[in-house]
């Protein structure tokens, strides 16, 4: 595919050959060849947002562009190109989040609304859609192909099939299908998942994977079945596995998870690496506004041992291979001119220009395009939760004296194959569970809010939430409302807070909600910028940790719960899941 849609060939002919003027023309830099490895001085010629010369140093333009730019002597390297990540995960809609990410040196970045569609459906993502045109970085869209992920565990706003998929697919701006996130149908051949991925075969579309420990047959069955890509490998042998067998593997470092360390264990053992890209996948604001975008994950690579040119091609030549753009992520004749200058090769900090097709669009670091303002809202309260009547529905009931319950394990190490179940008697009081250990042991309930009325309860063995209530919309990917909570009172305060503010996350304590992070567009996004939702989010962040022990940051522990396309065990709001099997577990034993 091609970024740039019919060039004008005979104009950028007569460019390249001095005989009429270019656009922009950039001097004394040090180009990163990402074709040959190399890095010496040249200067670039643009016309029309292609790159129509790379001259050697010292020759100068001419005819003379319209614009000169001295580089300084600095270094000047294609711009980062994000394989794959969610938008909704920053927290902003998609024209703020390009606002914040290309100050960072990210000029294209690939979507999957998957977050937004579940709460929304088709009409969500076409919101998307429209606000990624308001934005000054490149956003592709994939159709999601998985709403929700696994629909006979989980309830969610919408349900996707072939028909979804090819009308999404129709729109501007869409170049494949999203994630397949349910490994196990497209193993099994399920028909929804192969008519799925057919719709984006029939348009010549790029289909994005997702197979977190698949292996062997499994994984050759995967590939079969239409998925090129992964960015959820966690171990050195699994990324090698992935890339002998023609996978392309993305290397990742989110908000939510990181996946660096031990892909370079992996990547060391292997000598061609052009199958190796990198992507955020889930990055929230605050990070975006503090430690950066793609330049953080190729920071993370140089840090780790991998070489600057590697790191640097796997985010810009390797990542538009893997994309199939064929015109981008390289600075030569016929390719994009989005570029970007800076000052080192750690990428530490924020590149001192920035270009996207030939415009200059950010400039030592600060926007010069129109200044990140608050949103457009689709206009819709997304939180519907009939169910919740009274705090009497946060407790689990029982017509017994004592009932016998899985305990569950927020941990890491959940996230983990084959984790043992464990049961543990509790006893019954004026018909509901009571947990002795309320300060080891709290309660978690999944709620659907997409009207449907379900949920589920359960009791946790080490969340460490100390004393209060914690409540969030964002809880991947159906997006139903998560409470961890120690009092049933304050589960219930915080869900109506969320209802009343169309979603977001609270934390109440003693009956009053004490911190607030509204995300009204569909509960999972703000129309506020990243300058102004980034200390809301710090805020909220910190009102939590004071309250919790929990090893990582407890935002981000808690919007995974009930994520079942992962391996472990998980809760839903239909109950709990084995996530490698996909099947349901019991809750209770006979006592």
């Amino acid at each position: 595919m091609q970024i740039i849609k019919n060039k004008d060939r005979s104009r950028l002919i007569k460019a390249a050959k001095g005989l009429i003027p270019c656009d922009v023309s950039i001097d004394n830099v040090q180009l990163v060849n990402v074709l040959t490895g190399e890095i010496y001085p040249a200067g670039v010629d643009i016309l029309d947002g292609v790159v129509v010369r790379v001259r050697e140093s010292g020759r100068p333009c001419t005819p003379a562009a319209a614009q000169a730019v001295d580089g300084q002597g600095k270094y000047l390297l294609p711009g980062f190109i994000d394989v794959h990540m969610h938008v909704e995960s920053t927290m902003m809609v998609p024209e703020n989040f390009g606002k914040a990410a290309v100050v960072w040196g990210t000029t294209t970045a690939v979507t999957d609304p998957h977050e937004i569609a579940n709460v929304m459906g088709v009409a969500g993502v076409k919101y998307m859609l429209d606000s990624a045109k308001r934005s000054p970085l490149r956003i592709y869209t994939l159709a999601p192909s998985c709403v929700p992920a696994v629909p006979h565990l989980e309830g969610a706003g919408a349900a996707f099939f072939a028909k979804e998929v090819s009308e999404l697919l129709a729109e501007d701006g869409m170049i494949g299908v999203a994630e397949v996130m349910d490994y196990i149908g497209v193993i099994n051949d399920d028909p929804r998942m192969h008519d799925i991925i057919q719709a984006g075969l029939d348009v010549d579309g790029f289909i994005q994977g997702h197979a977190p420990c698949v292996s062997g047959d499994d994984l050759c069955a995967y590939l079969c079945g239409g998925p090129v890509s992964d960015h959820e490998v966690r171990a050195a042998g699994e990324l090698v596995e992935k890339l002998r067998l023609g996978m392309h593997a993305n290397i990742k470092s989110s908000s939510l998870s990181d996946t660096v360390q031990e892909f370079i264990k992996g990547v060391k053992n292997v000598p061609i690496r052009d199958n190796v890209s990198i992507c955020t996948d889930d990055v929230h604001a605050a990070d975006l506004l503090s430690t950066g975008h793609i330049s953080h994950v190729v920071n993370e690579c140089v840090k780790g041992g991998i070489s600057s040119m590697d790191a640097i091609r796997f985010a810009t030549y390797n990542a538009a291979r893997e994309l199939r753009l064929e015109d981008g992520g390289c600075v030569a004749p016929g390719y994009v001119a989005d570029l970007q200058i800076v000052s080192d090769l750690t990428f530490a900090n924020r590149p001192d220009m920035v270009f996207v097709a030939g415009k200059m669009v950010s400039k030592d670091g600060v926007l010069l395009t129109e200044k990140a303002v608050k949103a457009i809202e689709p206009g819709v309260n997304t939180v519907n939760i009939p169910q919740i009547t009274s705090p009497d529905v946060f407790g689990i009931s029982s017509d017994k004296a004592e009932e016998k319950l899985l305990v569950f394990s927020a941990a890491r190490s959940s996230m983990q194959p084959g984790q043992k179940l464990v049961y543990r008697s509790f006893p019954v009081e004026n018909g509901k569970v009571v947990i002795p250990d309320i300060k080891e042991n709290q309660f978690i309930s999944v709620v659907n809010r997409h009207g449907s009325g379900d949920m589920t309860t359960v009791i946790c063995s080490d969340f460490c939430l100390m004393h209060g209530c914690v409540a969030s919309t964002i809880s991947h990917d159906s997006h139903n409302m998560t409470i961890a909570y120690t009092d049933p009172k304050d589960a219930y305060v915080a869900a109506k807070a969320l209802e009343k503010m169309g979603g977001g996350m609270v934390y109440v304590e003693n009956g009053e909600v004490v911190t607030a992070l509204p995300l009204p567009v569909a509960g999972l996004m703000s129309p506020l910028p990243v300058d102004e939702i980034a200390p809301v989010i710090a805020a909220m962040d910190e009102a939590v940790m004071k309250a919790s022990d929990y090893r990582s940051p407890m935002l981000l522990a808690i919007a995974i719960l009930a994520l079942p396309v992962r391996p472990g065990i998980i809760i839903t709001d239909r109950g709990i899941i084995r996530g490698e099997t996909l099947e349901f577990i019991p809750q209770r034993l006979a006592a």
